[in-house]
């Protein structure tokens, strides 16, 4: 009799609708997991929804865009999923020498948007008769074209080795010229009350630079030791030294050897004693 109650108890209804709920949830969690994956899976491999169909390039100027998109146009057609995109980033900044950051996002479902932010030049190069933008570390970064000069006057470094060859994409200077080139555009109108006209250096592996100033002076300064000394010694010469007569003949002002300053006027060349004793004149 305990068997029998114990058979009917397991098929009678309420057991049976028990089981039924229970089976059916779970068949009910297995369908809204199984069948959005199974058409995801449908539109990825099987169908062209995914696939680029379109690229855009942010913040970039023309000719940035133009080559960003001669670089991504391979990926037109591939699935937007399986793009690596480190790997176009870095490609950019390796091939592109006038991006300085690049961002790559996935704009579902077809579209790749690059997010590009350009260097910003320091100065330009002359060389051969070609201007160059070049970067804060002294990369010759982009050859300068009217069309592409920023909106600002940046500082002319005249190259006179005109059996220099610089290309873009190649150092010019190093980085603490850039550094000592900035420095003496802001400093050396200061101790001489004249605007800087030209800058010009021998060949671009030189070690000195010369200002010339719109009151026709030269100076020769020394790049490899620090402006602020050079700078000091030269006030010197300016403020002790020469009479007020004498600095409306200077010819030019050479700072490159350590403690003394060399220096002509249109009358002949004269050698200023050392920075030290200058003081005691």
């Amino acid at each position: 009799m305990q068997l029998r109650s114990r058979i009917f108890g397991r098929f009678s209804w309420p057991a049976i609708r028990q089981r039924l709920i229970e089976w059916g949830s779970i068949a009910l969690l297995v369908s809204l997991v199984v069948v959005p994956v199974g058409i995801l899976a449908w539109l990825v491999l099987f169908t062209s929804t995914f696939h680029v169909r379109a690229v855009t390039v942010v913040d970039a100027r023309d000719h940035t865009v133009v080559a960003i998109e001669a670089l991504t146009e391979q990926l037109l057609g591939r699935n937007i999923l399986f793009l690596q995109t480190p790997v176009l980033e870095q490609r950019i900044l390796s091939t592109l020498p006038q991006v300085q950051d690049v961002y790559i996002t996935h704009k579902l479902p077809d579209t790749i948007r690059v997010v590009v932010q350009e260097k910003e030049p320091t100065f330009l190069m002359l060389s051969n008769a070609t201007y160059f933008f070049v970067d804060d570390g002294g990369l010759a970064y982009e050859e300068a074209r009217l069309e592409t000069l920023p909106g600002i006057i940046l500082p002319v470094i005249k190259n006179n080795d005109s059996g220099a060859s610089l290309q873009t994409g190649q150092p010019a200077v190093e980085e603490s010229f850039v550094s000592f080139i900035l420095q003496a555009q802001e400093e050396v109108p200061k101790i001489t009350e004249a605007e800087i006209v030209e800058m010009r250096v021998p060949s671009l592996s030189a070690r000195e630079v010369h200002v010339l100033l719109d009151n026709n002076w030269l100076i020769r300064f020394d790049t490899t030791r620090p402006l602020t000394t050079q700078l000091t010694v030269l006030d010197r010469l300016l403020d002790h030294t020469l009479s007020e007569e004498d600095r409306q003949r200077i010819d030019y002002v050479d700072l490159r050897i350590s403690n003394r300053v060399y220096y002509k006027l249109h009358t002949g060349a004269v050698a200023a004693p050392t920075a030290e004793r200058s003081d005691e004149q």
